[in-house]
C-alpha cells in the first residue's frame, strides 16, 4: 500500500509532537520551598514548606540541610537558628521514579530590637582587664588598670600613658546583620582628669583592626594640641577625615558618648545632644570580628582618662 508523501510527512510530524508532549508530561521533579515568617529572628521558630515542589510523578522524599540546626525530612519542617547571620538552606526532593532535584536559598537571621550585644561595667574589678587586650605597639601593661571610684560609679578602666604615646585597649565585638529600620547603638562613658594640655583620647566603637581606621565606623577623638573634639570618618583608602565638633570635655565629669549607625547614615551624640550626623558610606556588617578600641595619649602623668559603662545594642 502506497502512502502519499505529504501524508507521510504529516504522520512523522505528529509522532514528533506526541513524543515532545510525553516528555513534557513526564518531567522530573523541581524543588521549591517557602519560608515563614518573612523576617527571621534568632532563637525563634521558622517554618520551611516544600509544597511548591512539583514532579510528573508523586514526590516521595523531602530532605533538608541546614548549617545549623541538624538536617530534617518532611514536606513541612520547622527549625530554629540560635545565632544571627546568613544561613544556606538546601532542599532535595525525590519522586517515585527515583529522580531528584536540589535547590538552595540563603536566609538572613536578625536579632530583635532591644537586644544587647555587649555590656561592660568592669564590675568584676581587675578580672575585667583580661577582656580588654593591650595593643603592645607602644604601651605597656602597667599604664592601665581597673580602679574603684567612690560613689555610684563603681569600677572603671583607667588609662594613663604619660609618655606621649598611644595606650590602646580593645575588646571583641560581633555585629549581626541589621534589617531595614534597625541601627547599632554604642554608648561609652568617659571622664578626663587634671589638665588637658598635651592630652588625646580616642573612642573607636567598631574597627576591623586595632591600629588602623580602615573599614571602621566613624569614631571620636579629643586632642588638646589639635584643637579639640573631632568625629573621624573612614575613607575608602584606609585614611580618615576629621570633622570638628564644638565640644570640649570637662575634667572630673563623666560624659556619655553615643554612636548610632544605620543603613546609609550615622550620628554622634554627647550627653544626649547630637553633635554630628552624616552619610555612612560603609556597608553595615553581617557579622565578623570587630573591636571596640579605647585609647589615651598624653605627655604628662597628670592626664588620665577613665572609661566605663560600655553598652552596644540593636535599636530602631
Amino acid at each position: 500500500m502506497w502512502i502519499r508523501r505529504g501524508r507521510l510527512l504529516g504522520l512523522i510530524a505528529g509522532t514528533a509532537l506526541l513524543a515532545g508532549a510525553c516528555t513534557l508530561l513526564d518531567s522530573g521533579p523541581t524543588a521549591r520551598f517557602d519560608v515563614s515568617p518573612l523576617v527571621l529572628y534568632a532563637g525563634e521558630t521558622v517554618t520551611f514548606d516544600a509544597s511548591a515542589s512539583t514532579s510528573s510523578a508523586s514526590i516521595v522524599s523531602y530532605s533538608w540541610e541546614f548549617a545549623s540546626p541538624a538536617p530534617a525530612s518532611g514536606r513541612t519542617v520547622t527549625a530554629t537558628f540560635p545565632e544571627p547571620g546568613r544561613y544556606t538552606v538546601r532542599l532535595t526532593v525525590e519522586d517515585a521514579r527515583g529522580r531528584s532535584d536540589t535547590t538552595a536559598e540563603e536566609v538572613i537571621v536578625y536579632l530583635r530590637s532591644g537586644t544587647r550585644l555587649f555590656d561592660e561595667t568592669f564590675s568584676d574589678g581587675e578580672d575585667a582587664l583580661g577582656r580588654w587586650a593591650l595593643d603592645p605597639t607602644w604601651a605597656s601593661e602597667g599604664e592601665s588598670r581597673i580602679v574603684s571610684i567612690g560613689g555610684s560609679s563603681g569600677y572603671a578602666l583607667l588609662v594613663q600613658s604619660g609618655r606621649d604615646r598611644w595606650h590602646r585597649r580593645h575588646a571583641a565585638l560581633t555585629l549581626p546583620p541589621l534589617r531595614i529600620g534597625q541601627r547599632i547603638v554604642i554608648h561609652v562613658r568617659a571622664m578626663t582628669l587634671q589638665n588637658q594640655d598635651g592630652h588625646t583620647f580616642l573612642i573607636a566603637p567598631a574597627r576591623p583592626a586595632v591600629g588602623s581606621p580602615a573599614g571602621g565606623f566613624p569614631s571620636y577623638l579629643f586632642t588638646s594640641d589639635g584643637g579639640g573634639s573631632y568625629v573621624r570618618e573612614t575613607t575608602a583608602y584606609g585614611t580618615d577625615i576629621a570633622r570638628p565638633i564644638p565640644f570640649r570635655p570637662e575634667i572630673y565629669r563623666w560624659h556619655t558618648y553615643t554612636f548610632e549607625y544605620a543603613h546609609g547614615s550615622y550620628q554622634v551624640l554627647i550627653d544626649g545632644e547630637v553633635y554630628h550626623s552624616g552619610p555612612l558610606d560603609l556597608p553595615l556588617p553581617d557579622g565578623g570580628d570587630w573591636r571596640i578600641v579605647l585609647g589615651e595619649e598624653s605627655a604628662t602623668e597628670a592626664c588620665r582618662t577613665y572609661f566605663d559603662d560600655i553598652l552596644v545594642s540593636i535599636e530602631e
